[in-house]
Parts: C-alpha cells; sequence; structure tokens
C-alpha cells in the first residue's frame, strides 16, 4: 500500500543504502580492491546480516504481541516461520553458510562442478520458499497490506542479487553490484517489518492498552 508515510520510509531507505554502498565502494578503490568492504565479514555482509537479524527480531516481536493479545487464528505463525526463517538467514549470511555449495558438492563425488553455481541456485530456493510461505498465509498479509510494497522491493532486491551472482565471475563489478542489491533488498524487508510492528503496537494500546 503506497502512502506517504511509505514513500518517506523508501526515500530513507534507498538514501541511506546509497551513502553507505559509496564510502564502501570508494575506499575498496582507494586501497586497490573494490570488494574490500564486500567480502566476507566486512562492513557491507555485517550490514546484510544485522537487517537480516532485526527482521528476524520484530517478526518474533510480531509473533508474541499476537499472542499476547490473543489474535490466534492461523496467521500469527507467519510471523514466527518468518522469524526463524530470516534468523537462518542472518546466520547463512554473517558465517557464509551456503557458500562455495559447488566446491563442498563437488567433493563428494571427486569433481569440480563450481560452473554449475548451484549457489546461485540456493539463493533462488530461498526465494521460492518465501514465496511459498507468503502465499499460504496471504491473508495474514492482506490484514496488514502496508508491509506488500516492502516485501515486493525486497523481492526485486533478492532478484537483483540471483542475476548478478550469476554474472560475478565475468567481472568483479558485477559481485559489488550482487551485494549492494542484497544490502538493499534486505533493508527493505526489515524496514517493512518494522513498519507493520509499529502499526500494530498502536492499534493494540488504542483498542486495549491492557494487552501491552
Amino acid at each position: 500500500m503506497f502512502t506517504k508515510r511509505a514513500a518517506k520510509i523508501i526515500v530513507i531507505v534507498l538514501v541511506l543504502n546509497a551513502i553507505t554502498l559509496f564510502f564502501n565502494i570508494k575506499e575498496g578503490i582507494e586501497e586497490g580492491d573494490m570488494m574490500l568492504r564486500f567480502h566476507e565479514r566486512e562492513a557491507v555482509t555485517f550490514l546484510s546480516a544485522l537487517m537480516l537479524g532485526l527482521s528476524s527480531m520484530t517478526s518474533l516481536a510480531m509473533y508474541l504481541l499476537s499472542k499476547k493479545a490473543n489474535i490466534l487464528d492461523k496467521g500469527y505463525r507467519f510471523w514466527g516461520l518468518v522469524s526463524i526463517g530470516f534468523f537462518y538467514l542472518c546466520m547463512d549470511e554473517y558465517f557464509m553458510a551456503h557458500e562455495g555449495m559447488d566446491e563442498a558438492i563437488g567433493s563428494l563425488f571427486g569433481q569440480n562442478i563450481k560452473h554449475l553455481n548451484l549457489d546461485n541456485l540456493v539463493l533462488a530456493f530461498f526465494g521460492l520458499v518465501a514465496l511459498s510461505v507468503c502465499f499460504y498465509f496471504r491473508k495474514e498479509l492482506i490484514k496488514h497490506k502496508n508491509i506488500l510494497l516492502f516485501l515486493f522491493l525486497g523481492a526485486f532486491g533478492l532478484l537483483g542479487t540471483v542475476i548478478f551472482h550469476a554474472l560475478e565471475r565475468i567481472d568483479i563489478v558485477y559481485e559489488v553490484i550482487e551485494e549492494s542489491f542484497k544490502l538493499v533488498g534486505v533493508s527493505f524487508f526489515f524496514a517493512g517489518f518494522l513498519s507493520v510492528l509499529t502499526t500494530f503496537i498502536k492499534k493494540l494500546s488504542v483498542s486495549s492498552p491492557d494487552n501491552l
């Protein structure tokens, strides 16, 4: 749902990410390695993991508040699943659990299958799982329709990540673009969950202050 509030949040997310990416890319170029701050456990990866972790926490808060307010239709389970999913993604992002999947699987068969780019398939699989969960709990999402635009923008970021991940072996620039899409995408996810949480808290406080 596109509102003035949503527009302001989108502008803030884009501006903050643009500033962050500009200075990290600038520092990398000055040091002779554009990917310097995009490597494992460097600044950009840490920020991506942080956004995923915060998304998990806000979703968990939605789950707990829904239970406390006795909103116990099956929709509240969506937030619990989302919290678990984003916590896993946070750990995966920071510790690079899915990275090098090609080599790990290939070693089991004594072959080099790096050219298959299985890491990219894993990213796409995550997206399909998320889409399936959202479809199953679509009534819950419609109930909190202010999140829909942010989910779309986050999904667009994930799509960009998958596309440029497939191109990263051509040039390092594509790898920087891939990580940039990822950071922007997860930032929109967090912004969406935070927006839903703050709106939900306001509704609870107005309808029944004792629920909080």
